[in-house]
């Protein structure tokens, strides 16, 4: 009898001390997701209208914006904040600067979030004469085959997780666009309706000429639809090589403040100089074109053309 007994009591400890084992492991659990934000961020297909406005009516109103930061203003101090706001759009550092910075911004929970990959314009200014029967369709497609060339990789993660990835090669040969496409994962390619786009004396892109012109872009973007509230890391890293010198590497990491439910201006905040931008330009996209204008001038393929460093 007095084994059985022992025997029952050993039983009974033992599954105290798992049940013991399983509350710690399970409290841990808790824990863990009390502190994890617990959700799957996501992006805007190419078919949807974010606010109201299709995909190809965003990088025009992106390239206006841009054209008007100054040198200084296009290298943000890290712990500073760099956005621009435009219907409820968030508009991101373009990662074609180069380098690396870490921002701090407070956004509302009812914003997204632009985030361009390889971008540039192609304007039609009065140096760099185009002939008078150019089509205007035709500048996203000169931006695309003079501006965008190179092997190009992108990564955009949210709170470390990956949601968009980018892996093409663009090369003319031969008057030619040779393009293909390894890796598109929540990246859209967009070519701009023709806009117009005013350019500063003091912009930070080099060579530019000064005055407003009719323009076209093109590039690949990520559209991220609005984030819940509290704190977010956005990374998005860039890499384009086969330019020689102008290659580029960039990573760029936002931590978003994401208010409940607030809106705020169209601003570009920099800690040094608050201002306020309006952008109201419209574009829209274009199908590709494997063959180069035979009408393009030699004198406007080249780097003042480039709207990146």
């Amino acid at each position: 009898m007095k084994k059985l007994t022992l025997e029952v009591d050993i039983r009974k400890r033992s599954v105290a001390r798992i049940t013991l084992v399983l509350l710690f492991l399970g409290s841990g659990l808790l824990i863990n997701i009390g502190f994890t934000t617990v959700y799957g961020a996501e992006v805007f297909s190419k078919n949807e209208k974010p606010f109201g406005i299709p995909f190809d009516e965003w990088v025009g109103k992106y390239w206006k914006w841009l054209i008007t930061l100054t040198p200084e203003q296009s290298e943000p101090p890290n712990g500073s904040c760099l956005i621009h706001k435009s219907d409820s759009m968030v508009m991101l550092l373009d990662p074609s600067i180069g380098g690396k910075h870490e921002l701090e911004c407070d956004i509302s929970s009812k914003d997204g979030i632009m985030i361009a990959s390889w971008n540039g314009f192609f304007e039609n200014n009065d140096k760099d004469k185009l002939p008078a029967n150019t089509p205007l369709e035709q500048l996203s497609k000169f931006a695309k085959e003079q501006v965008n060339l190179g092997a190009v990789t992108s990564d955009v993660k949210v709170d470390g997780k990956s949601v968009a990835k980018l892996d093409e090669i663009s090369s003319m040969s031969n008057n030619k666009l040779n393009y293909k496409i390894n890796t598109m994962d929540n990246f859209s390619e967009i070519y701009a309706k023709p806009f117009s786009i005013t350019i500063p004396e003091n912009t930070f892109l080099p060579d530019q000429v000064t005055g407003t012109w009719p323009s076209g872009a093109h590039g690949w973007f990520t559209f991220l639809k609005p984030l819940p509230p509290g704190d977010h890391k956005v990374s998005y890293s860039l890499s384009v090589q086969g330019l020689g010198a102008d290659n580029v590497a960039s990573e760029n990491t936002y931590t978003f403040h994401v208010k409940s439910g607030q809106t705020g201006n169209t601003t570009m905040n920099i800690p040094s100089n608050n201002t306020i931008l309006n952008s109201n330009i419209t574009n829209k996209s274009s199908s590709l074109n494997t063959t180069m204008p035979n009408q393009l001038p030699p004198e406007s393929i080249n780097g003042s053309k480039m709207g990146k460093i």
